[in-house]
């Protein structure tokens, strides 16, 4: 049963495109907090419950309460926190697979090893059938899938399930994914023993990778990628202990981004200064710590997968993305021994823990279930503005988004749609209710230069000139491209 609340996350993850959207990640989120509810009570009232290792459990508890402080007390708690709950599952598969039985590891690894058939035989279709020349399977992007097929190819390898790395490789062939064959020779060449075989492979993945890079040279996306890296460095001094909160890179990027090259970009592109910019310093020196140590024993198969994904995230996202990452703690977690700790329970206190962890839990999974009830909403209220359908059920909508949880997009939305219709006869009154939602929406996210500019524009038709002049000002400490040249 402890097999479920990896298992979830890790092989359904890829099939809804790598678990990117809310509803995919809350979907599997509430799935798996159910799963681990009813494993836990299970054991509560068998009276054993596993114990992970006391370091173990305090360097999990630490990044737990580290990323959560990050999330909440960021300058956009309204992106960090969804994924903040990201991170947390994330760390939940480790906790579960340091008391995880090798029966049902082994188990999970015939999952997996189904997961990558499955997105292999995908790929081949959209190849072949599709005509896609660079099929992403059900992942997001090609790069995306890349990341998963380091993960999958040292794992069929180990099974020897040729037909599987064959299709593996030719996958690897059509995402020409640079960041993924340096990194597959990096780990061989860290792992492999010397002789004949490592000397081989390690010659052949990187001819190819070099070639994918000869073939990428005097494109824009090197240079791309070094802008968004320095963005991320600088994010991450300007707020070196607790970063901007998890998830958040995209939302800052405008103000740390070289004004004379505005490029935007969901992600740094660049797994460790992403990290060091959303989380803080301290936090990706700890996560790196824990996970070398992890790393240091295990199934070669597992170690040469995540290392080399985590060498290709030197200049790559794929562990930016949920079930990427969700997946690569699961190689991560097999290299650790199952502890040999339990703690027996007491009969008298068995029936009173199992009603502790459910309450628990149903409190976790209602702050899930809301916020994913409230971007259904906010989602519902977008496509009715967009097709221009009836203005009181949209107002109706974010109301009851708003209700369940604020977020500067409902504000933004709200705001547009009260100025709107203000500029109706006899609703000019309307403007200050636009004036109170986009000043939520500024004050939620303040690194949107259009929000302020509208804002502004708001304040200017109430005739008050110096409260524009003011939020222009507000704004630009923020955002580079309001500050007057």
């Amino acid at each position: 049963m402890l097999a479920f609340f990896p298992g979830l996350l890790a092989v359904l993850g890829p099939v809804l495109f790598g678990a990117w959207d809310l509803w995919a990640q809350s979907l599997l989120l509430l799935a798996a907090l159910a799963a681990a509810c009813v494993w836990l009570c299970g054991r509560l009232l068998s009276g054993s419950v596993p114990l992970p290792p006391g370091r173990f459990l305090a360097w999990l508890a630490g990044l737990a309460a580290w990323t959560g402080l990050s999330a909440y007390g960021g300058p956009l708690p309204a992106y960090a926190v969804p994924a903040w709950h990201v991170w947390l599952a994330a760390l939940g598969i480790l906790l579960a697979f340091s008391v995880m039985p090798a029966g049902q590891r082994r188990r999970l690894d015939y999952a997996v090893r189904a997961l990558a058939w499955l997105l292999a035989l995908l790929a081949v279709y959209q190849h072949f059938r599709l005509g896609w020349e660079r099929p992403p399977a059900s992942l997001l992007n090609e790069n995306i899938f890349a990341g998963a097929i380091l993960l999958f190819l040292p794992l069929a390898f180990s099974e020897q399930d040729w037909l599987l790395c064959g299709l593996l490789l030719l996958c690897l062939c059509w995402a020409r994914s640079v960041g993924a064959w340096l990194g597959l020779t990096a780990s061989l060449l860290l792992l492999l023993r010397r002789g004949p075989l490592r000397t081989a492979a390690v010659a052949v993945l990187a001819a190819v990778g070099l070639a994918f890079l000869y073939a990428k040279l005097g494109r824009t996306t090197g240079l791309d990628r070094w802008h968004w890296w320095l963005a991320a460095a600088r994010m991450s001094l300007a707020r070196p202990w607790l970063g901007f909160g998890p998830g958040t890179f995209a939302y800052a990027l405008p103000a740390y981004a070289d004004s004379g090259r505005p490029l935007g970009s969901l992600y740094a592109h660049q797994y460790f200064l992403e990290t060091a910019a959303q989380l803080g310093w301290p936090c990706l020196a700890a996560w790196l710590a824990g996970l070398v140590l992890i790393l240091r024993r295990g199934p070669a198969a597992k170690r040469i997968g995540a290392l080399a994904v985590l060498a290709q995230s030197l200049g790559d996202y794929a562990l930016s993305i949920p079930a990427v990452l969700w997946l690569f703690c699961c190689f991560a977690g097999s290299c650790l021994p199952e502890s040999g700790r339990s703690v027996d329970v007491p009969p008298r206190w068995r029936l009173g823990a199992c009603l502790l962890v459910l309450a628990a839990g149903g409190w976790a999974a209602g702050s899930l279930w809301q916020r994913w009830q409230a971007d259904r909403w906010l989602a519902r209220a977008q496509v009715l503005v967009r097709s221009a359908g009836p203005v009181p059920e949209v107002m109706t909508l974010l109301e009851r988004s708003s209700r369940l949880c604020d977020h500067p997009e409902t504000a933004r939305l709200e705001g547009l749609v009260e100025a709107g219709l203000s500029r109706r006869p006899g609703a000019s009154y309307r403007l200050r209710a636009a004036v109170a939602a986009m000043e939520r929406a500024a004050r939620q996210n303040p690194y949107r230069a259009s929000t302020w500019s509208m804002l502004a524009a708001m304040y200017q038709e109430l005739g008050r000139a110096d409260l524009a002049r003011g939020a222009l000002e507000r704004g630009a400490a923020t955002c580079p491209a309001l500050r007057q040249p």
